[in-house]
């Protein structure tokens, strides 16, 4: 009964998700070689994109099981009264945003709460536990394909070096000052 109680709670401690480190996020990040980037007219170099995710993450307090739920707004454009807004906000639905990186439900997952194109082919609770191996591939696909929303304004200004100061690097550190490759 013992051995039966401990696997339980192995295997229970092993799926629920954790507070990262920023310095520990920032190494995986960099080993997951995340390349490709020109977004907005402004060429990034690696560190800056490693700073501007992990920033991102900071967001969620570096927490891997983080849930946010971005509720439905009512639609602007129809006159403006009380009936309306709960028409329109009841039939927009609200949206899920999921594990350290905030993953999208209608873009990113499959929740099994709203319409998703599911870009990473994966449900959205494999965002929230422990393992942010499959985070970062799906985060990294996504980069490669559509960069608008991952790189928020808050960290537009992220100056790597200060960034990471905390963080002593035990890989080779990317350079600052060279680009990262176009993609066509």
């Amino acid at each position: 009964m013992l051995v039966a109680l401990a696997l339980v709670f192995l295997v229970s401690s092993v799926t629920q998700g954790r507070i990262i480190s920023k310095c520990e996020l920032k190494e995986k990040v960099e080993a997951a070689q995340i390349e490709v980037i020109r977004a907005m007219g402004d060429k990034m170099t690696p560190n800056e994109l490693t700073a501007r995710l992990v920033c991102l993450a900071g967001a969620t307090g570096f927490n891997t099981s983080f849930v946010k739920t971005i509720p439905a707004k009512p639609k602007e454009s129809k006159p403006f009264n009380a009936n309306s807004v709960k028409l329109n906000a009841a039939s927009r639905l609200a949206w899920r945003m999921y594990g350290v990186f905030q993953l999208s439900d209608q873009l990113a997952c499959d929740s099994g709460m709203t319409p998703s194109v599911n870009f990473c082919n994966t449900s959205c609770t494999a965002f929230t536990d422990d393992d942010i191996t499959d985070d970062i591939a799906c985060l990294s696909s996504i980069i490669s394909s559509m960069l608008s929303t991952i790189l928020v304004k808050e960290c537009h200004s992220v100056v790597p070096s200060e960034y990471f100061a905390e963080c002593a690097s035990a890989t080779t550190p990317m350079s600052e000052t060279t680009p990262m490759a176009e993609t066509s």
